[in-house]
């Protein structure tokens, strides 16, 4: 990964693979908190507004106070509605089309304009001007420029609908009026903007704080194993060389060095024959490490937590653990997909591996933007797909591992196993 000091949000190519609150759990909070209050409102004008609408319907066809209270209920409930849903994806698309259903009613009223004028001062001809300004505001929470054109076009031809149905025409007025529609509905706006990056910028600290201790924990892990592995070498691999003697070789030797090689297999075991949650990711960390610094291993599930960058169980303890030989599989069958990246992605592929601890469970992704390239002209029998990662896992039992890559849209290898 690309190192950022102040500021940093991961790749977006990582971020599309979960689901957006995983990243930005408050900005999306923000997002959908004002896509209901926002879509509250336009469905709440048109029952406040029963004077208003009368006034409208006084000059135009009969037709389009039905279709512009419809045109401010549906689009208003469709936002309400989707702000229950999880992330935000639905937002932008959402917001652009209550936009336009804005401006197509309004300026469906010029059609629907009988040619008469109302005859109060404070009459309105156009009973949709009151809330010109929130078509804007939904914008707001997708994106400033798209806000800023929102209002500029909500704002401009709701006014001209106005003044046309007061006066029969456009008056030097209208720039005023613009004008002050604008800067009142700014300073919502900016309210908005307020809560939107206030959100994004918590969203970006907790980003860098569990990317440090992520980090951080990579290279403790790197410590402990070595350690390790030191006390091991020394207290029975040299032991055993030690004691070898010239003559006929002592059969209790033989066992002894056999047994310092088991131990040497078994190290990050744990009793009982499995390895833990916190072992299990400290060694998924470890090795990818050990292949690179640039790797980023991210961590999710329903179990595991932001205190997993320390290298603990999220949920308090060991959990279930994994049997050994599933450990060794999975870290092995992602050891040989980083090395694949570092040999053939590019110099300038960046690459995330991304964990699922479950208690029934253990599952992966080994992520590259890179070259990427076509399965089906890969040679057959090519030991670092076959052999290495599908074939490892195939002959764990409960294990499997697919690889999947487009040329020039990188690769992403899912390594898993199931509890049979």
């Amino acid at each position: 990964m690309q190192r950022r000091e102040a500021r940093w949000r991961g790749p977006a190519w990582v971020r599309r693979i979960v689901r957006s609150e995983r990243d930005e759990p408050n900005l999306d909070h923000v997002r959908r908190i004002g896509a209901r209050f926002l879509g509250l409102g336009f469905i709440g004008y048109p029952i406040v507004s029963p004077t208003n609408i009368a006034m409208s319907g006084s000059i135009t066809a009969s037709w389009w106070i039905p279709l512009s209270i419809v045109m401010s209920v549906v689009p208003g409930l469709a936002l309400f509605l989707a702000s229950f849903r999880d992330g935000t994806r639905w937002l932008e698309p959402l917001s652009i089309c209550l936009w336009i259903c804005y401006l197509v009613t309004v300026a469906l009223w010029f059609v629907a304009w009988d040619g008469t004028t109302i005859v109060g001062a404070d009459d309105v001809g156009q009973w949709m001007i009151a809330f010109c300004g929130m078509p804007a505001m939904v914008l707001m929470l997708v994106d400033p420029r798209l806000s800023a054109a929102g209002l500029v076009t909500c704002s401009l031809l709701g006014h001209m609908s106005q003044q046309v149905g007061r006066f029969g025409q456009l008056t030097w007025d209208l720039g005023f009026e613009e004008i002050w529609s604008i800067a009142f509905t700014a300073v919502f706006l900016a309210v908005v903007l307020v809560a939107i990056r206030t959100a994004r910028s918590l969203d970006e600290t907790q980003e860098v704080t569990y990317h440090r201790a992520a980090v951080a924990a990579a290279a403790t892990a790197r410590e402990v194993e070595k350690a390790r592995f030191d006390a091991i070498v020394h207290d029975r691999v040299i032991a055993s060389l030690l004691a070898v003697r010239e003559g006929t070789p002592d059969e209790r030797l033989a066992v002894q060095a056999r047994s310092a090689l088991d131990e040497l297999v078994r190290m990050p075991a744990q009793e009982g024959g499995a390895v833990s949650r916190a072992e299990t990711l400290r060694r998924i960390r470890s090795a990818a490490a050990g292949i690179s610094e640039r790797i980023e291993v991210r961590v999710f599930g329903d179990r595991v937590s932001g205190t997993a960058a320390s290298g603990q169980d999220a949920s308090g303890g060991d959990g279930g653990g994994y049997p050994v030989e599933v450990v060794e599989a999975v870290v092995e069958a992602m050891s040989e997909a980083l090395r694949n990246v570092a040999r053939h992605a590019g110099t300038e592929a960046d690459c995330a591996v991304i964990v699922q601890l479950a208690d029934d469970g253990l599952s992966m992704a080994v992520v590259d933007n890179g070259e990427g390239f076509d399965p089906d002209e890969v040679v057959p029998g090519r030991i670092g797909i076959e052999v290495s990662i599908v074939g490892r896992m195939s002959r764990v039992d409960g294990g499997h591992a697919r690889v999947s890559s487009r040329p020039g849209r990188g690769t992403t290898v899912r390594i898993g196993w199931e509890k049979p």
